[in-house]
């Protein structure tokens, strides 16, 4: 017959651990905390709900002049535009952040907020429309 080494059997005699805390209750184990989900308000918009929309216009509106954008979503007014943000030579950008259910809205370019760019509206479509306005 063989003989067991001696600390063979005292491995076999600990106690198993305890199950890992994964938001399940075990019977007989009322200290094992569930993961912390904060509560949802009710108007509140969750961070994730929102993504952000860049507006993205190519066009040179001569020096001193700036460009504007009106439309019908994520914040913007067909009354009075948002001065766009000028990032380059002929590039000028406008970015917000929009409910992830509401980032298809129509816009349109202006120069000093007076002078609206020719042809139809422009739709947003996506996370970063870029768009060639004639003036």
């Amino acid at each position: 017959m063989k003989k067991t080494p001696s600390f063979a059997m005292s491995l076999s005699l600990k106690k198993k651990s305890k199950p890992a805390e994964t938001g399940k209750i075990a019977v007989g184990m009322s200290s094992v905390k569930k993961p912390h989900r904060p509560a949802l308000g009710g108007d509140t918009a969750r961070k994730d709900d929102r993504t952000s929309i860049k507006i993205v216009a190519n066009v040179d509106v001569g020096f001193g002049n700036h460009l504007y954008i009106r439309g019908d979503g994520c914040g913007l007014s067909w009354e009075k535009g948002a001065k766009m943000t000028h990032i380059g030579d002929t590039h000028w950008e406008w970015e917000c952040q929009c409910k992830a259910n509401k980032m298809c809205f129509e816009f349109k370019t202006l120069i000093n907020d007076q002078i609206w760019s020719t042809g139809d509206n422009y739709v947003a479509i996506g996370k970063r429309n870029e768009v060639f306005p004639v003036f």
